[in-house]
């Protein structure tokens, strides 16, 4: 969904009141923990204190929990699935939090701007050590799809990362976070293993009703035929009537494999098209956006990688 500008002026205005007297106004880009605040960071990891985390989505917030472990406090902004995290504004709580972490984990590249407002606002943001997931660690920027953690290399990435910037700040559990690293990344092999059985041989053409899944499918040999249809739906728009005949005509004539559906999408035009998918024997893959409740990241991506199995008759 497309902010607007208005409705970004709004957030921004609310983020500032939120901070209050908690920050002053910094307007430099903040980078890795440095001097006075890693001195901080490394006396409060000998003195046994742990180290403040604040992730933007609650997925990292999991791997820096496995990561850290005990020597660290994770908070982890967005939990609800329901919360739409282009739209969220951020409360004086969330304020507070950002402005208190010595380690900050966010996908940046457009999609959480709160996130990066807050620390623009928080004359501490400089001090902190920041982790923006897609230009920091896939060298992905604006304009670039940001569903990054749609990329099974993401996590495993982002738990090398913080094993190494947490050793940084607390070099007496350096080995912990780097053993406890490793034991993370180990848990994704299954996922990775899964992925791998089933990706298809040669080029298997699918739609999608946003481009949430799209890391994932190319990772799958799946090519997403319908880009610009997507992209509408995303930005909250009506797509094209060239574009919605053309997926419709994908799929009467069978021109697709799967049908890839953003279950959290509100729009009437994607509903026609899953009844039409549907009643022409497209197989639906069901996806989310934002990790469902009860569920953690790994067990989020297994089920849909199954769904995806299961169409291709592949257990």
């Amino acid at each position: 969904m497309k902010i607007t500008i208005s409705k970004w002026k709004l957030g921004l205005a609310l983020t500032a009141l939120a901070i209050g007297v908690l920050t002053g106004c910094g307007t430099e880009k903040p980078t890795a923990a440095t001097g006075a605040a890693a001195t901080q960071a490394n006396s409060a990891g000998a003195s046994g204190a742990k180290i403040n985390v604040v992730a933007a989505e609650n997925f990292y917030g999991e791997v820096a929990q496995a990561v850290g472990g005990d020597h660290v406090n994770v908070t982890s902004i967005l939990t609800n699935p329901g919360q739409d995290p282009h739209d969220y504004e951020p409360t004086a709580e969330t304020s507070k939090a950002v402005a208190g972490a010595q380690v900050v984990v966010y996908t940046g590249i457009g999609y959480d701007d709160w996130m990066e407002r807050l620390l623009k606002a928080d004359s501490s943001a400089k001090t902190k050590d920041v982790v923006a997931v897609g230009s920091d660690l896939l060298g992905k920027s604006a304009g670039d799809n940001p569903h990054v953690w749609y990329d099974l290399a993401t996590m495993p990435k982002l738990a090398s990362k913080l094993a190494d910037d947490l050793g940084k700040l607390d070099p007496a559990n350096s080995e912990d976070y780097q053993k406890r690293a490793k034991d993370y990344i180990a848990t994704m092999a299954p996922l990775t293993d899964k992925a791998a059985k089933i990706k298809q041989g040669s080029p298997v053409s699918i739609d999608v009703s946003e481009p949430v899944f799209d890391y994932m499918a190319e990772s799958l040999n799946l090519q997403v035929n319908n880009p610009k249809f997507a992209l509408a739906v995303e930005e909250g728009n009506d797509p094209t009537a060239s574009d919605y005949a053309q997926v419709q005509d994908d799929i009467k004539n069978h021109k697709i494999k799967l049908f890839v559906f953003n279950t959290q999408t509100d729009s009437p035009t994607v509903e026609n098209i899953v009844k039409l998918a549907q009643g022409n024997s497209i197989p639906i893959i069901k996806v989310t956006e934002t990790e469902p409740t009860g569920k953690n990241y790994i067990q989020w991506m297994a089920e849909q990688l199954d769904q995806v199995g299961n169409a291709f008759g592949i257990q």
